[in-house]
């Protein structure tokens, strides 16, 4: 039984930490800086997120304006945002953005 949990510890390890392996290899389409690591990069909740009718968004809690040419795919239909701050001054700034692919329908509507 010991060492059934103990595999099943390793397993979900292995898998959380793999979860976010995905980020490292992203670059932002318009600065073409990486995008880092799964420690600067997370999922974030749709509520914090608004669209702007220029095909960008704007990242409530920081104000982010994000531009539609900084918006990358998500992988996974959630949000991601990847930030740092700046050694000097200490502020957020956005390394990458995620959005849910936008499903768009050319039938019409009834």
């Amino acid at each position: 039984m010991r060492r059934f949990i103990f595999t099943a510890m390793c397993i979900a390890a292995a898998t959380g930490a793999n979860a976010h392996d995905w980020y490292e290899d992203r670059i932002d389409p318009l600065t073409k800086f990486k995008c880092c690591g799964g420690s600067d990069c997370r999922a974030i909740p749709s509520s914090s997120v608004r669209s702007r009718i220029d095909g960008g968004y704007i990242y409530l809690p920081h104000n982010f304006i994000i531009p539609k040419d900084r918006v990358q795919d998500s992988p996974d239909g959630q949000y991601h945002i990847c930030e740092n701050t700046y050694v000097i001054t200490n502020q957020l700034y956005l390394r990458c953005f995620f959005a849910p692919r936008v499903k768009i329908s050319l039938l019409p509507s009834r």
